[in-house]
């Protein structure tokens, strides 16, 4: 979860620089327009798991998160990451037909279900998670 924190984080920042200080593209101009962050957060437990829950919940409400989607695996009604995926199937394609990064932070075996839920969400596309890949727009960060 560290590095989408920082991600968002980093991005609240830069609002606050002058222009002349800020991210710059491959062609110099300053990055201005950001696009949204829907962020997928899978826990065990809301309680011990929830990491920068008040952080994520601060973003949501002023607009840096424009959607947080969790997924609880213990409880009455278990379900994971790939299945919140699949849940939002058409907004996760809009979002990737729209030029949408993927960053996947956490253990190997969600990351492996995750890939799972993409493959299926972007075959319809004529894509694959491994493409994305080769064109920077899938990132893990796996352990």
């Amino acid at each position: 979860m560290f590095p989408m924190h920082h991600a968002i984080a980093e991005r609240m920042a830069d609002d606050h620089l002058p222009s002349c200080w800020r991210r710059r593209t491959a062609t110099g101009r300053a990055v201005t327009g950001r696009r949204p962050v829907h962020l997928f957060f899978g826990m065990r437990n809301p309680d011990s798991d929830f990491l920068y829950g008040d952080d994520l919940a601060g973003w949501q409400a002023e607009g840096r998160l424009s959607r947080l989607s969790t997924a609880v695996s213990r409880g009455a009604q278990p379900r994971h990451v790939q299945d919140a995926l699949r849940a939002e199937a058409a907004q996760v394609a809009d979002a990737i037909r729209q030029g949408a990064k993927v960053m996947v932070c956490g253990g190997r075996d969600m990351a492996q279900g995750v890939n799972g839920a993409l493959e299926d969400i972007l075959a319809p596309m004529g894509l694959t998670p491994a493409m994305l890949k080769a064109g920077g727009r899938y990132v893990e960060d796996v352990y």
